[in-house]
């Protein structure tokens, strides 16, 4: 592995989606936090958003509160597998929200119509005083269907709903393709040794983890590198058919871009580079932490530009292409995880997330 000299690439104009502002009005139950508090929520998704009623309700009050602080909430008209719903909470006296909550913290999740939890993220404070967000994440094989958007208070003293309103996760089609692995494609993906299963259950503790003390970029993001063609796509249903006559079906997790070994490879966001190593499945790696729970990979590589540790801007160059452990021919795989689920990259590209 070669360690090439780090710069910055000229940032070409990049189409800049801000986050949603409009908002609708509800309202808290007392309970939930201290009874003069005024929040501002706003939840924004990569489709567009519609008003719609929602009121608050306690453990066991289904009435809305009746001298409560008012609640402001945007709920989205639709969603699809593989966007992202991020979810910002203001305070109004200007304290934090653990210094107005104390033990309570507060959480986003999505509901089915079963009322199980098929999404949740815990909200971090952006700015160290008034707001906070959380961020959730909708994986790509999350079923179609109404599901309900649900803000609450979590305390060691039960759960308060802060906010409920509707959300549809609409039909999402996804390509399928054969992938063919010769012998030694095959051997490292059959591969149990004790070494790859510690790799996997490291990058799973970082892909996991929601570190409190992580940087908070908002955006806007950017592609890894200036080529656009792609051999797969996000969430494609994929077949491996290995050298034994076998076969796996699994789901790519990623983007694929076809690109000669060499090619310089950028951060997509500013962030802390969490892994910086080669691994028996990816090869030369690089992990950027962007935001408590939210990561990009890079996989594949050449050679690294980046250590472990360092902090990295949008377009700093982290390393070069390659083809790198399990792989067919030069590409780069892309990918970004949030709270450990897989999401689409195109869906942060010139976003901006809070």
């Amino acid at each position: 592995m070669r360690r090439e000299d780090r710069g910055m690439r000229p940032r070409p104009p990049t189409r800049v989606i801000p986050p949603t502002r409009a908002l609708l009005k509800t309202r808290v139950n007392p309970r939930a936090l201290v009874p003069t508090r005024v929040i501002l929520l706003t939840a924004a998704l990569v489709s567009a958003a519609c008003i719609l009623p929602a009121f608050a309700r306690g453990r066991d009050d289904n009435r809305p509160a009746s001298a409560a602080p008012s609640l402001s909430v945007l709920a989205p008209q639709s969603a699809y597998p593989g966007d992202c719903a991020v979810v910002i909470l203001e305070y109004g006296d200007g304290r934090s929200s653990s210094e107005a909550t104390g033990e309570t913290r507060v959480e986003a999740a999505l509901r089915d119509e079963t009322g199980a939890t098929r999404a949740r993220a815990a909200a971090f404070a952006l700015d160290g005083s008034r707001r906070e967000a959380a961020i959730l994440a909708l994986p790509p094989g999350m079923t179609p269907g109404n599901y309900r958007l649900i803000v609450a208070s979590v305390s060691a003293d039960g759960t308060v709903i802060l906010s409920d309103t509707p959300c549809a996760v609409e039909a999402r089609e996804f390509v399928s393709e054969t992938v063919r692995l010769d012998a030694a494609n095959t051997a490292i993906k059959k591969d149990a040794s004790a070494e790859r299963m510690a790799q996997i259950e490291e990058l799973n503790g970082i892909l996991f983890r929601q570190d409190a003390g992580a940087v908070r970029f908002a955006g806007p993001y950017a592609a890894p590198l200036q080529s656009s063609r792609r051999t797969s796509q996000y969430g494609e249903r994929r077949t491996y058919a290995y050298s034994n006559g076998s076969a796996e079906r699994t789901t790519h997790l990623g983007i694929d871009f076809g690109i000669p070994t060499g090619s310089p490879v950028y951060a997509a966001g500013d962030g802390r580079v969490v892994l910086a190593k080669s691994r028996v499945t990816t090869g030369w790696t690089v992990v950027i932490e962007h935001f408590p729970g939210v990561y990009s990979l890079y996989y594949h590589l050449d050679s690294l530009s980046c250590g472990a540790g360092e902090t990295v801007r949008t377009g700093t160059l982290i390393g070069k292409s390659g083809s790198t452990g399990l792989s067919t021919g030069p590409h780069l795989h892309w990918e970004f995880r949030v709270n450990g689920e897989a999401v689409s990259p195109d869906w942060f590209v010139g976003r901006v997330l809070f």
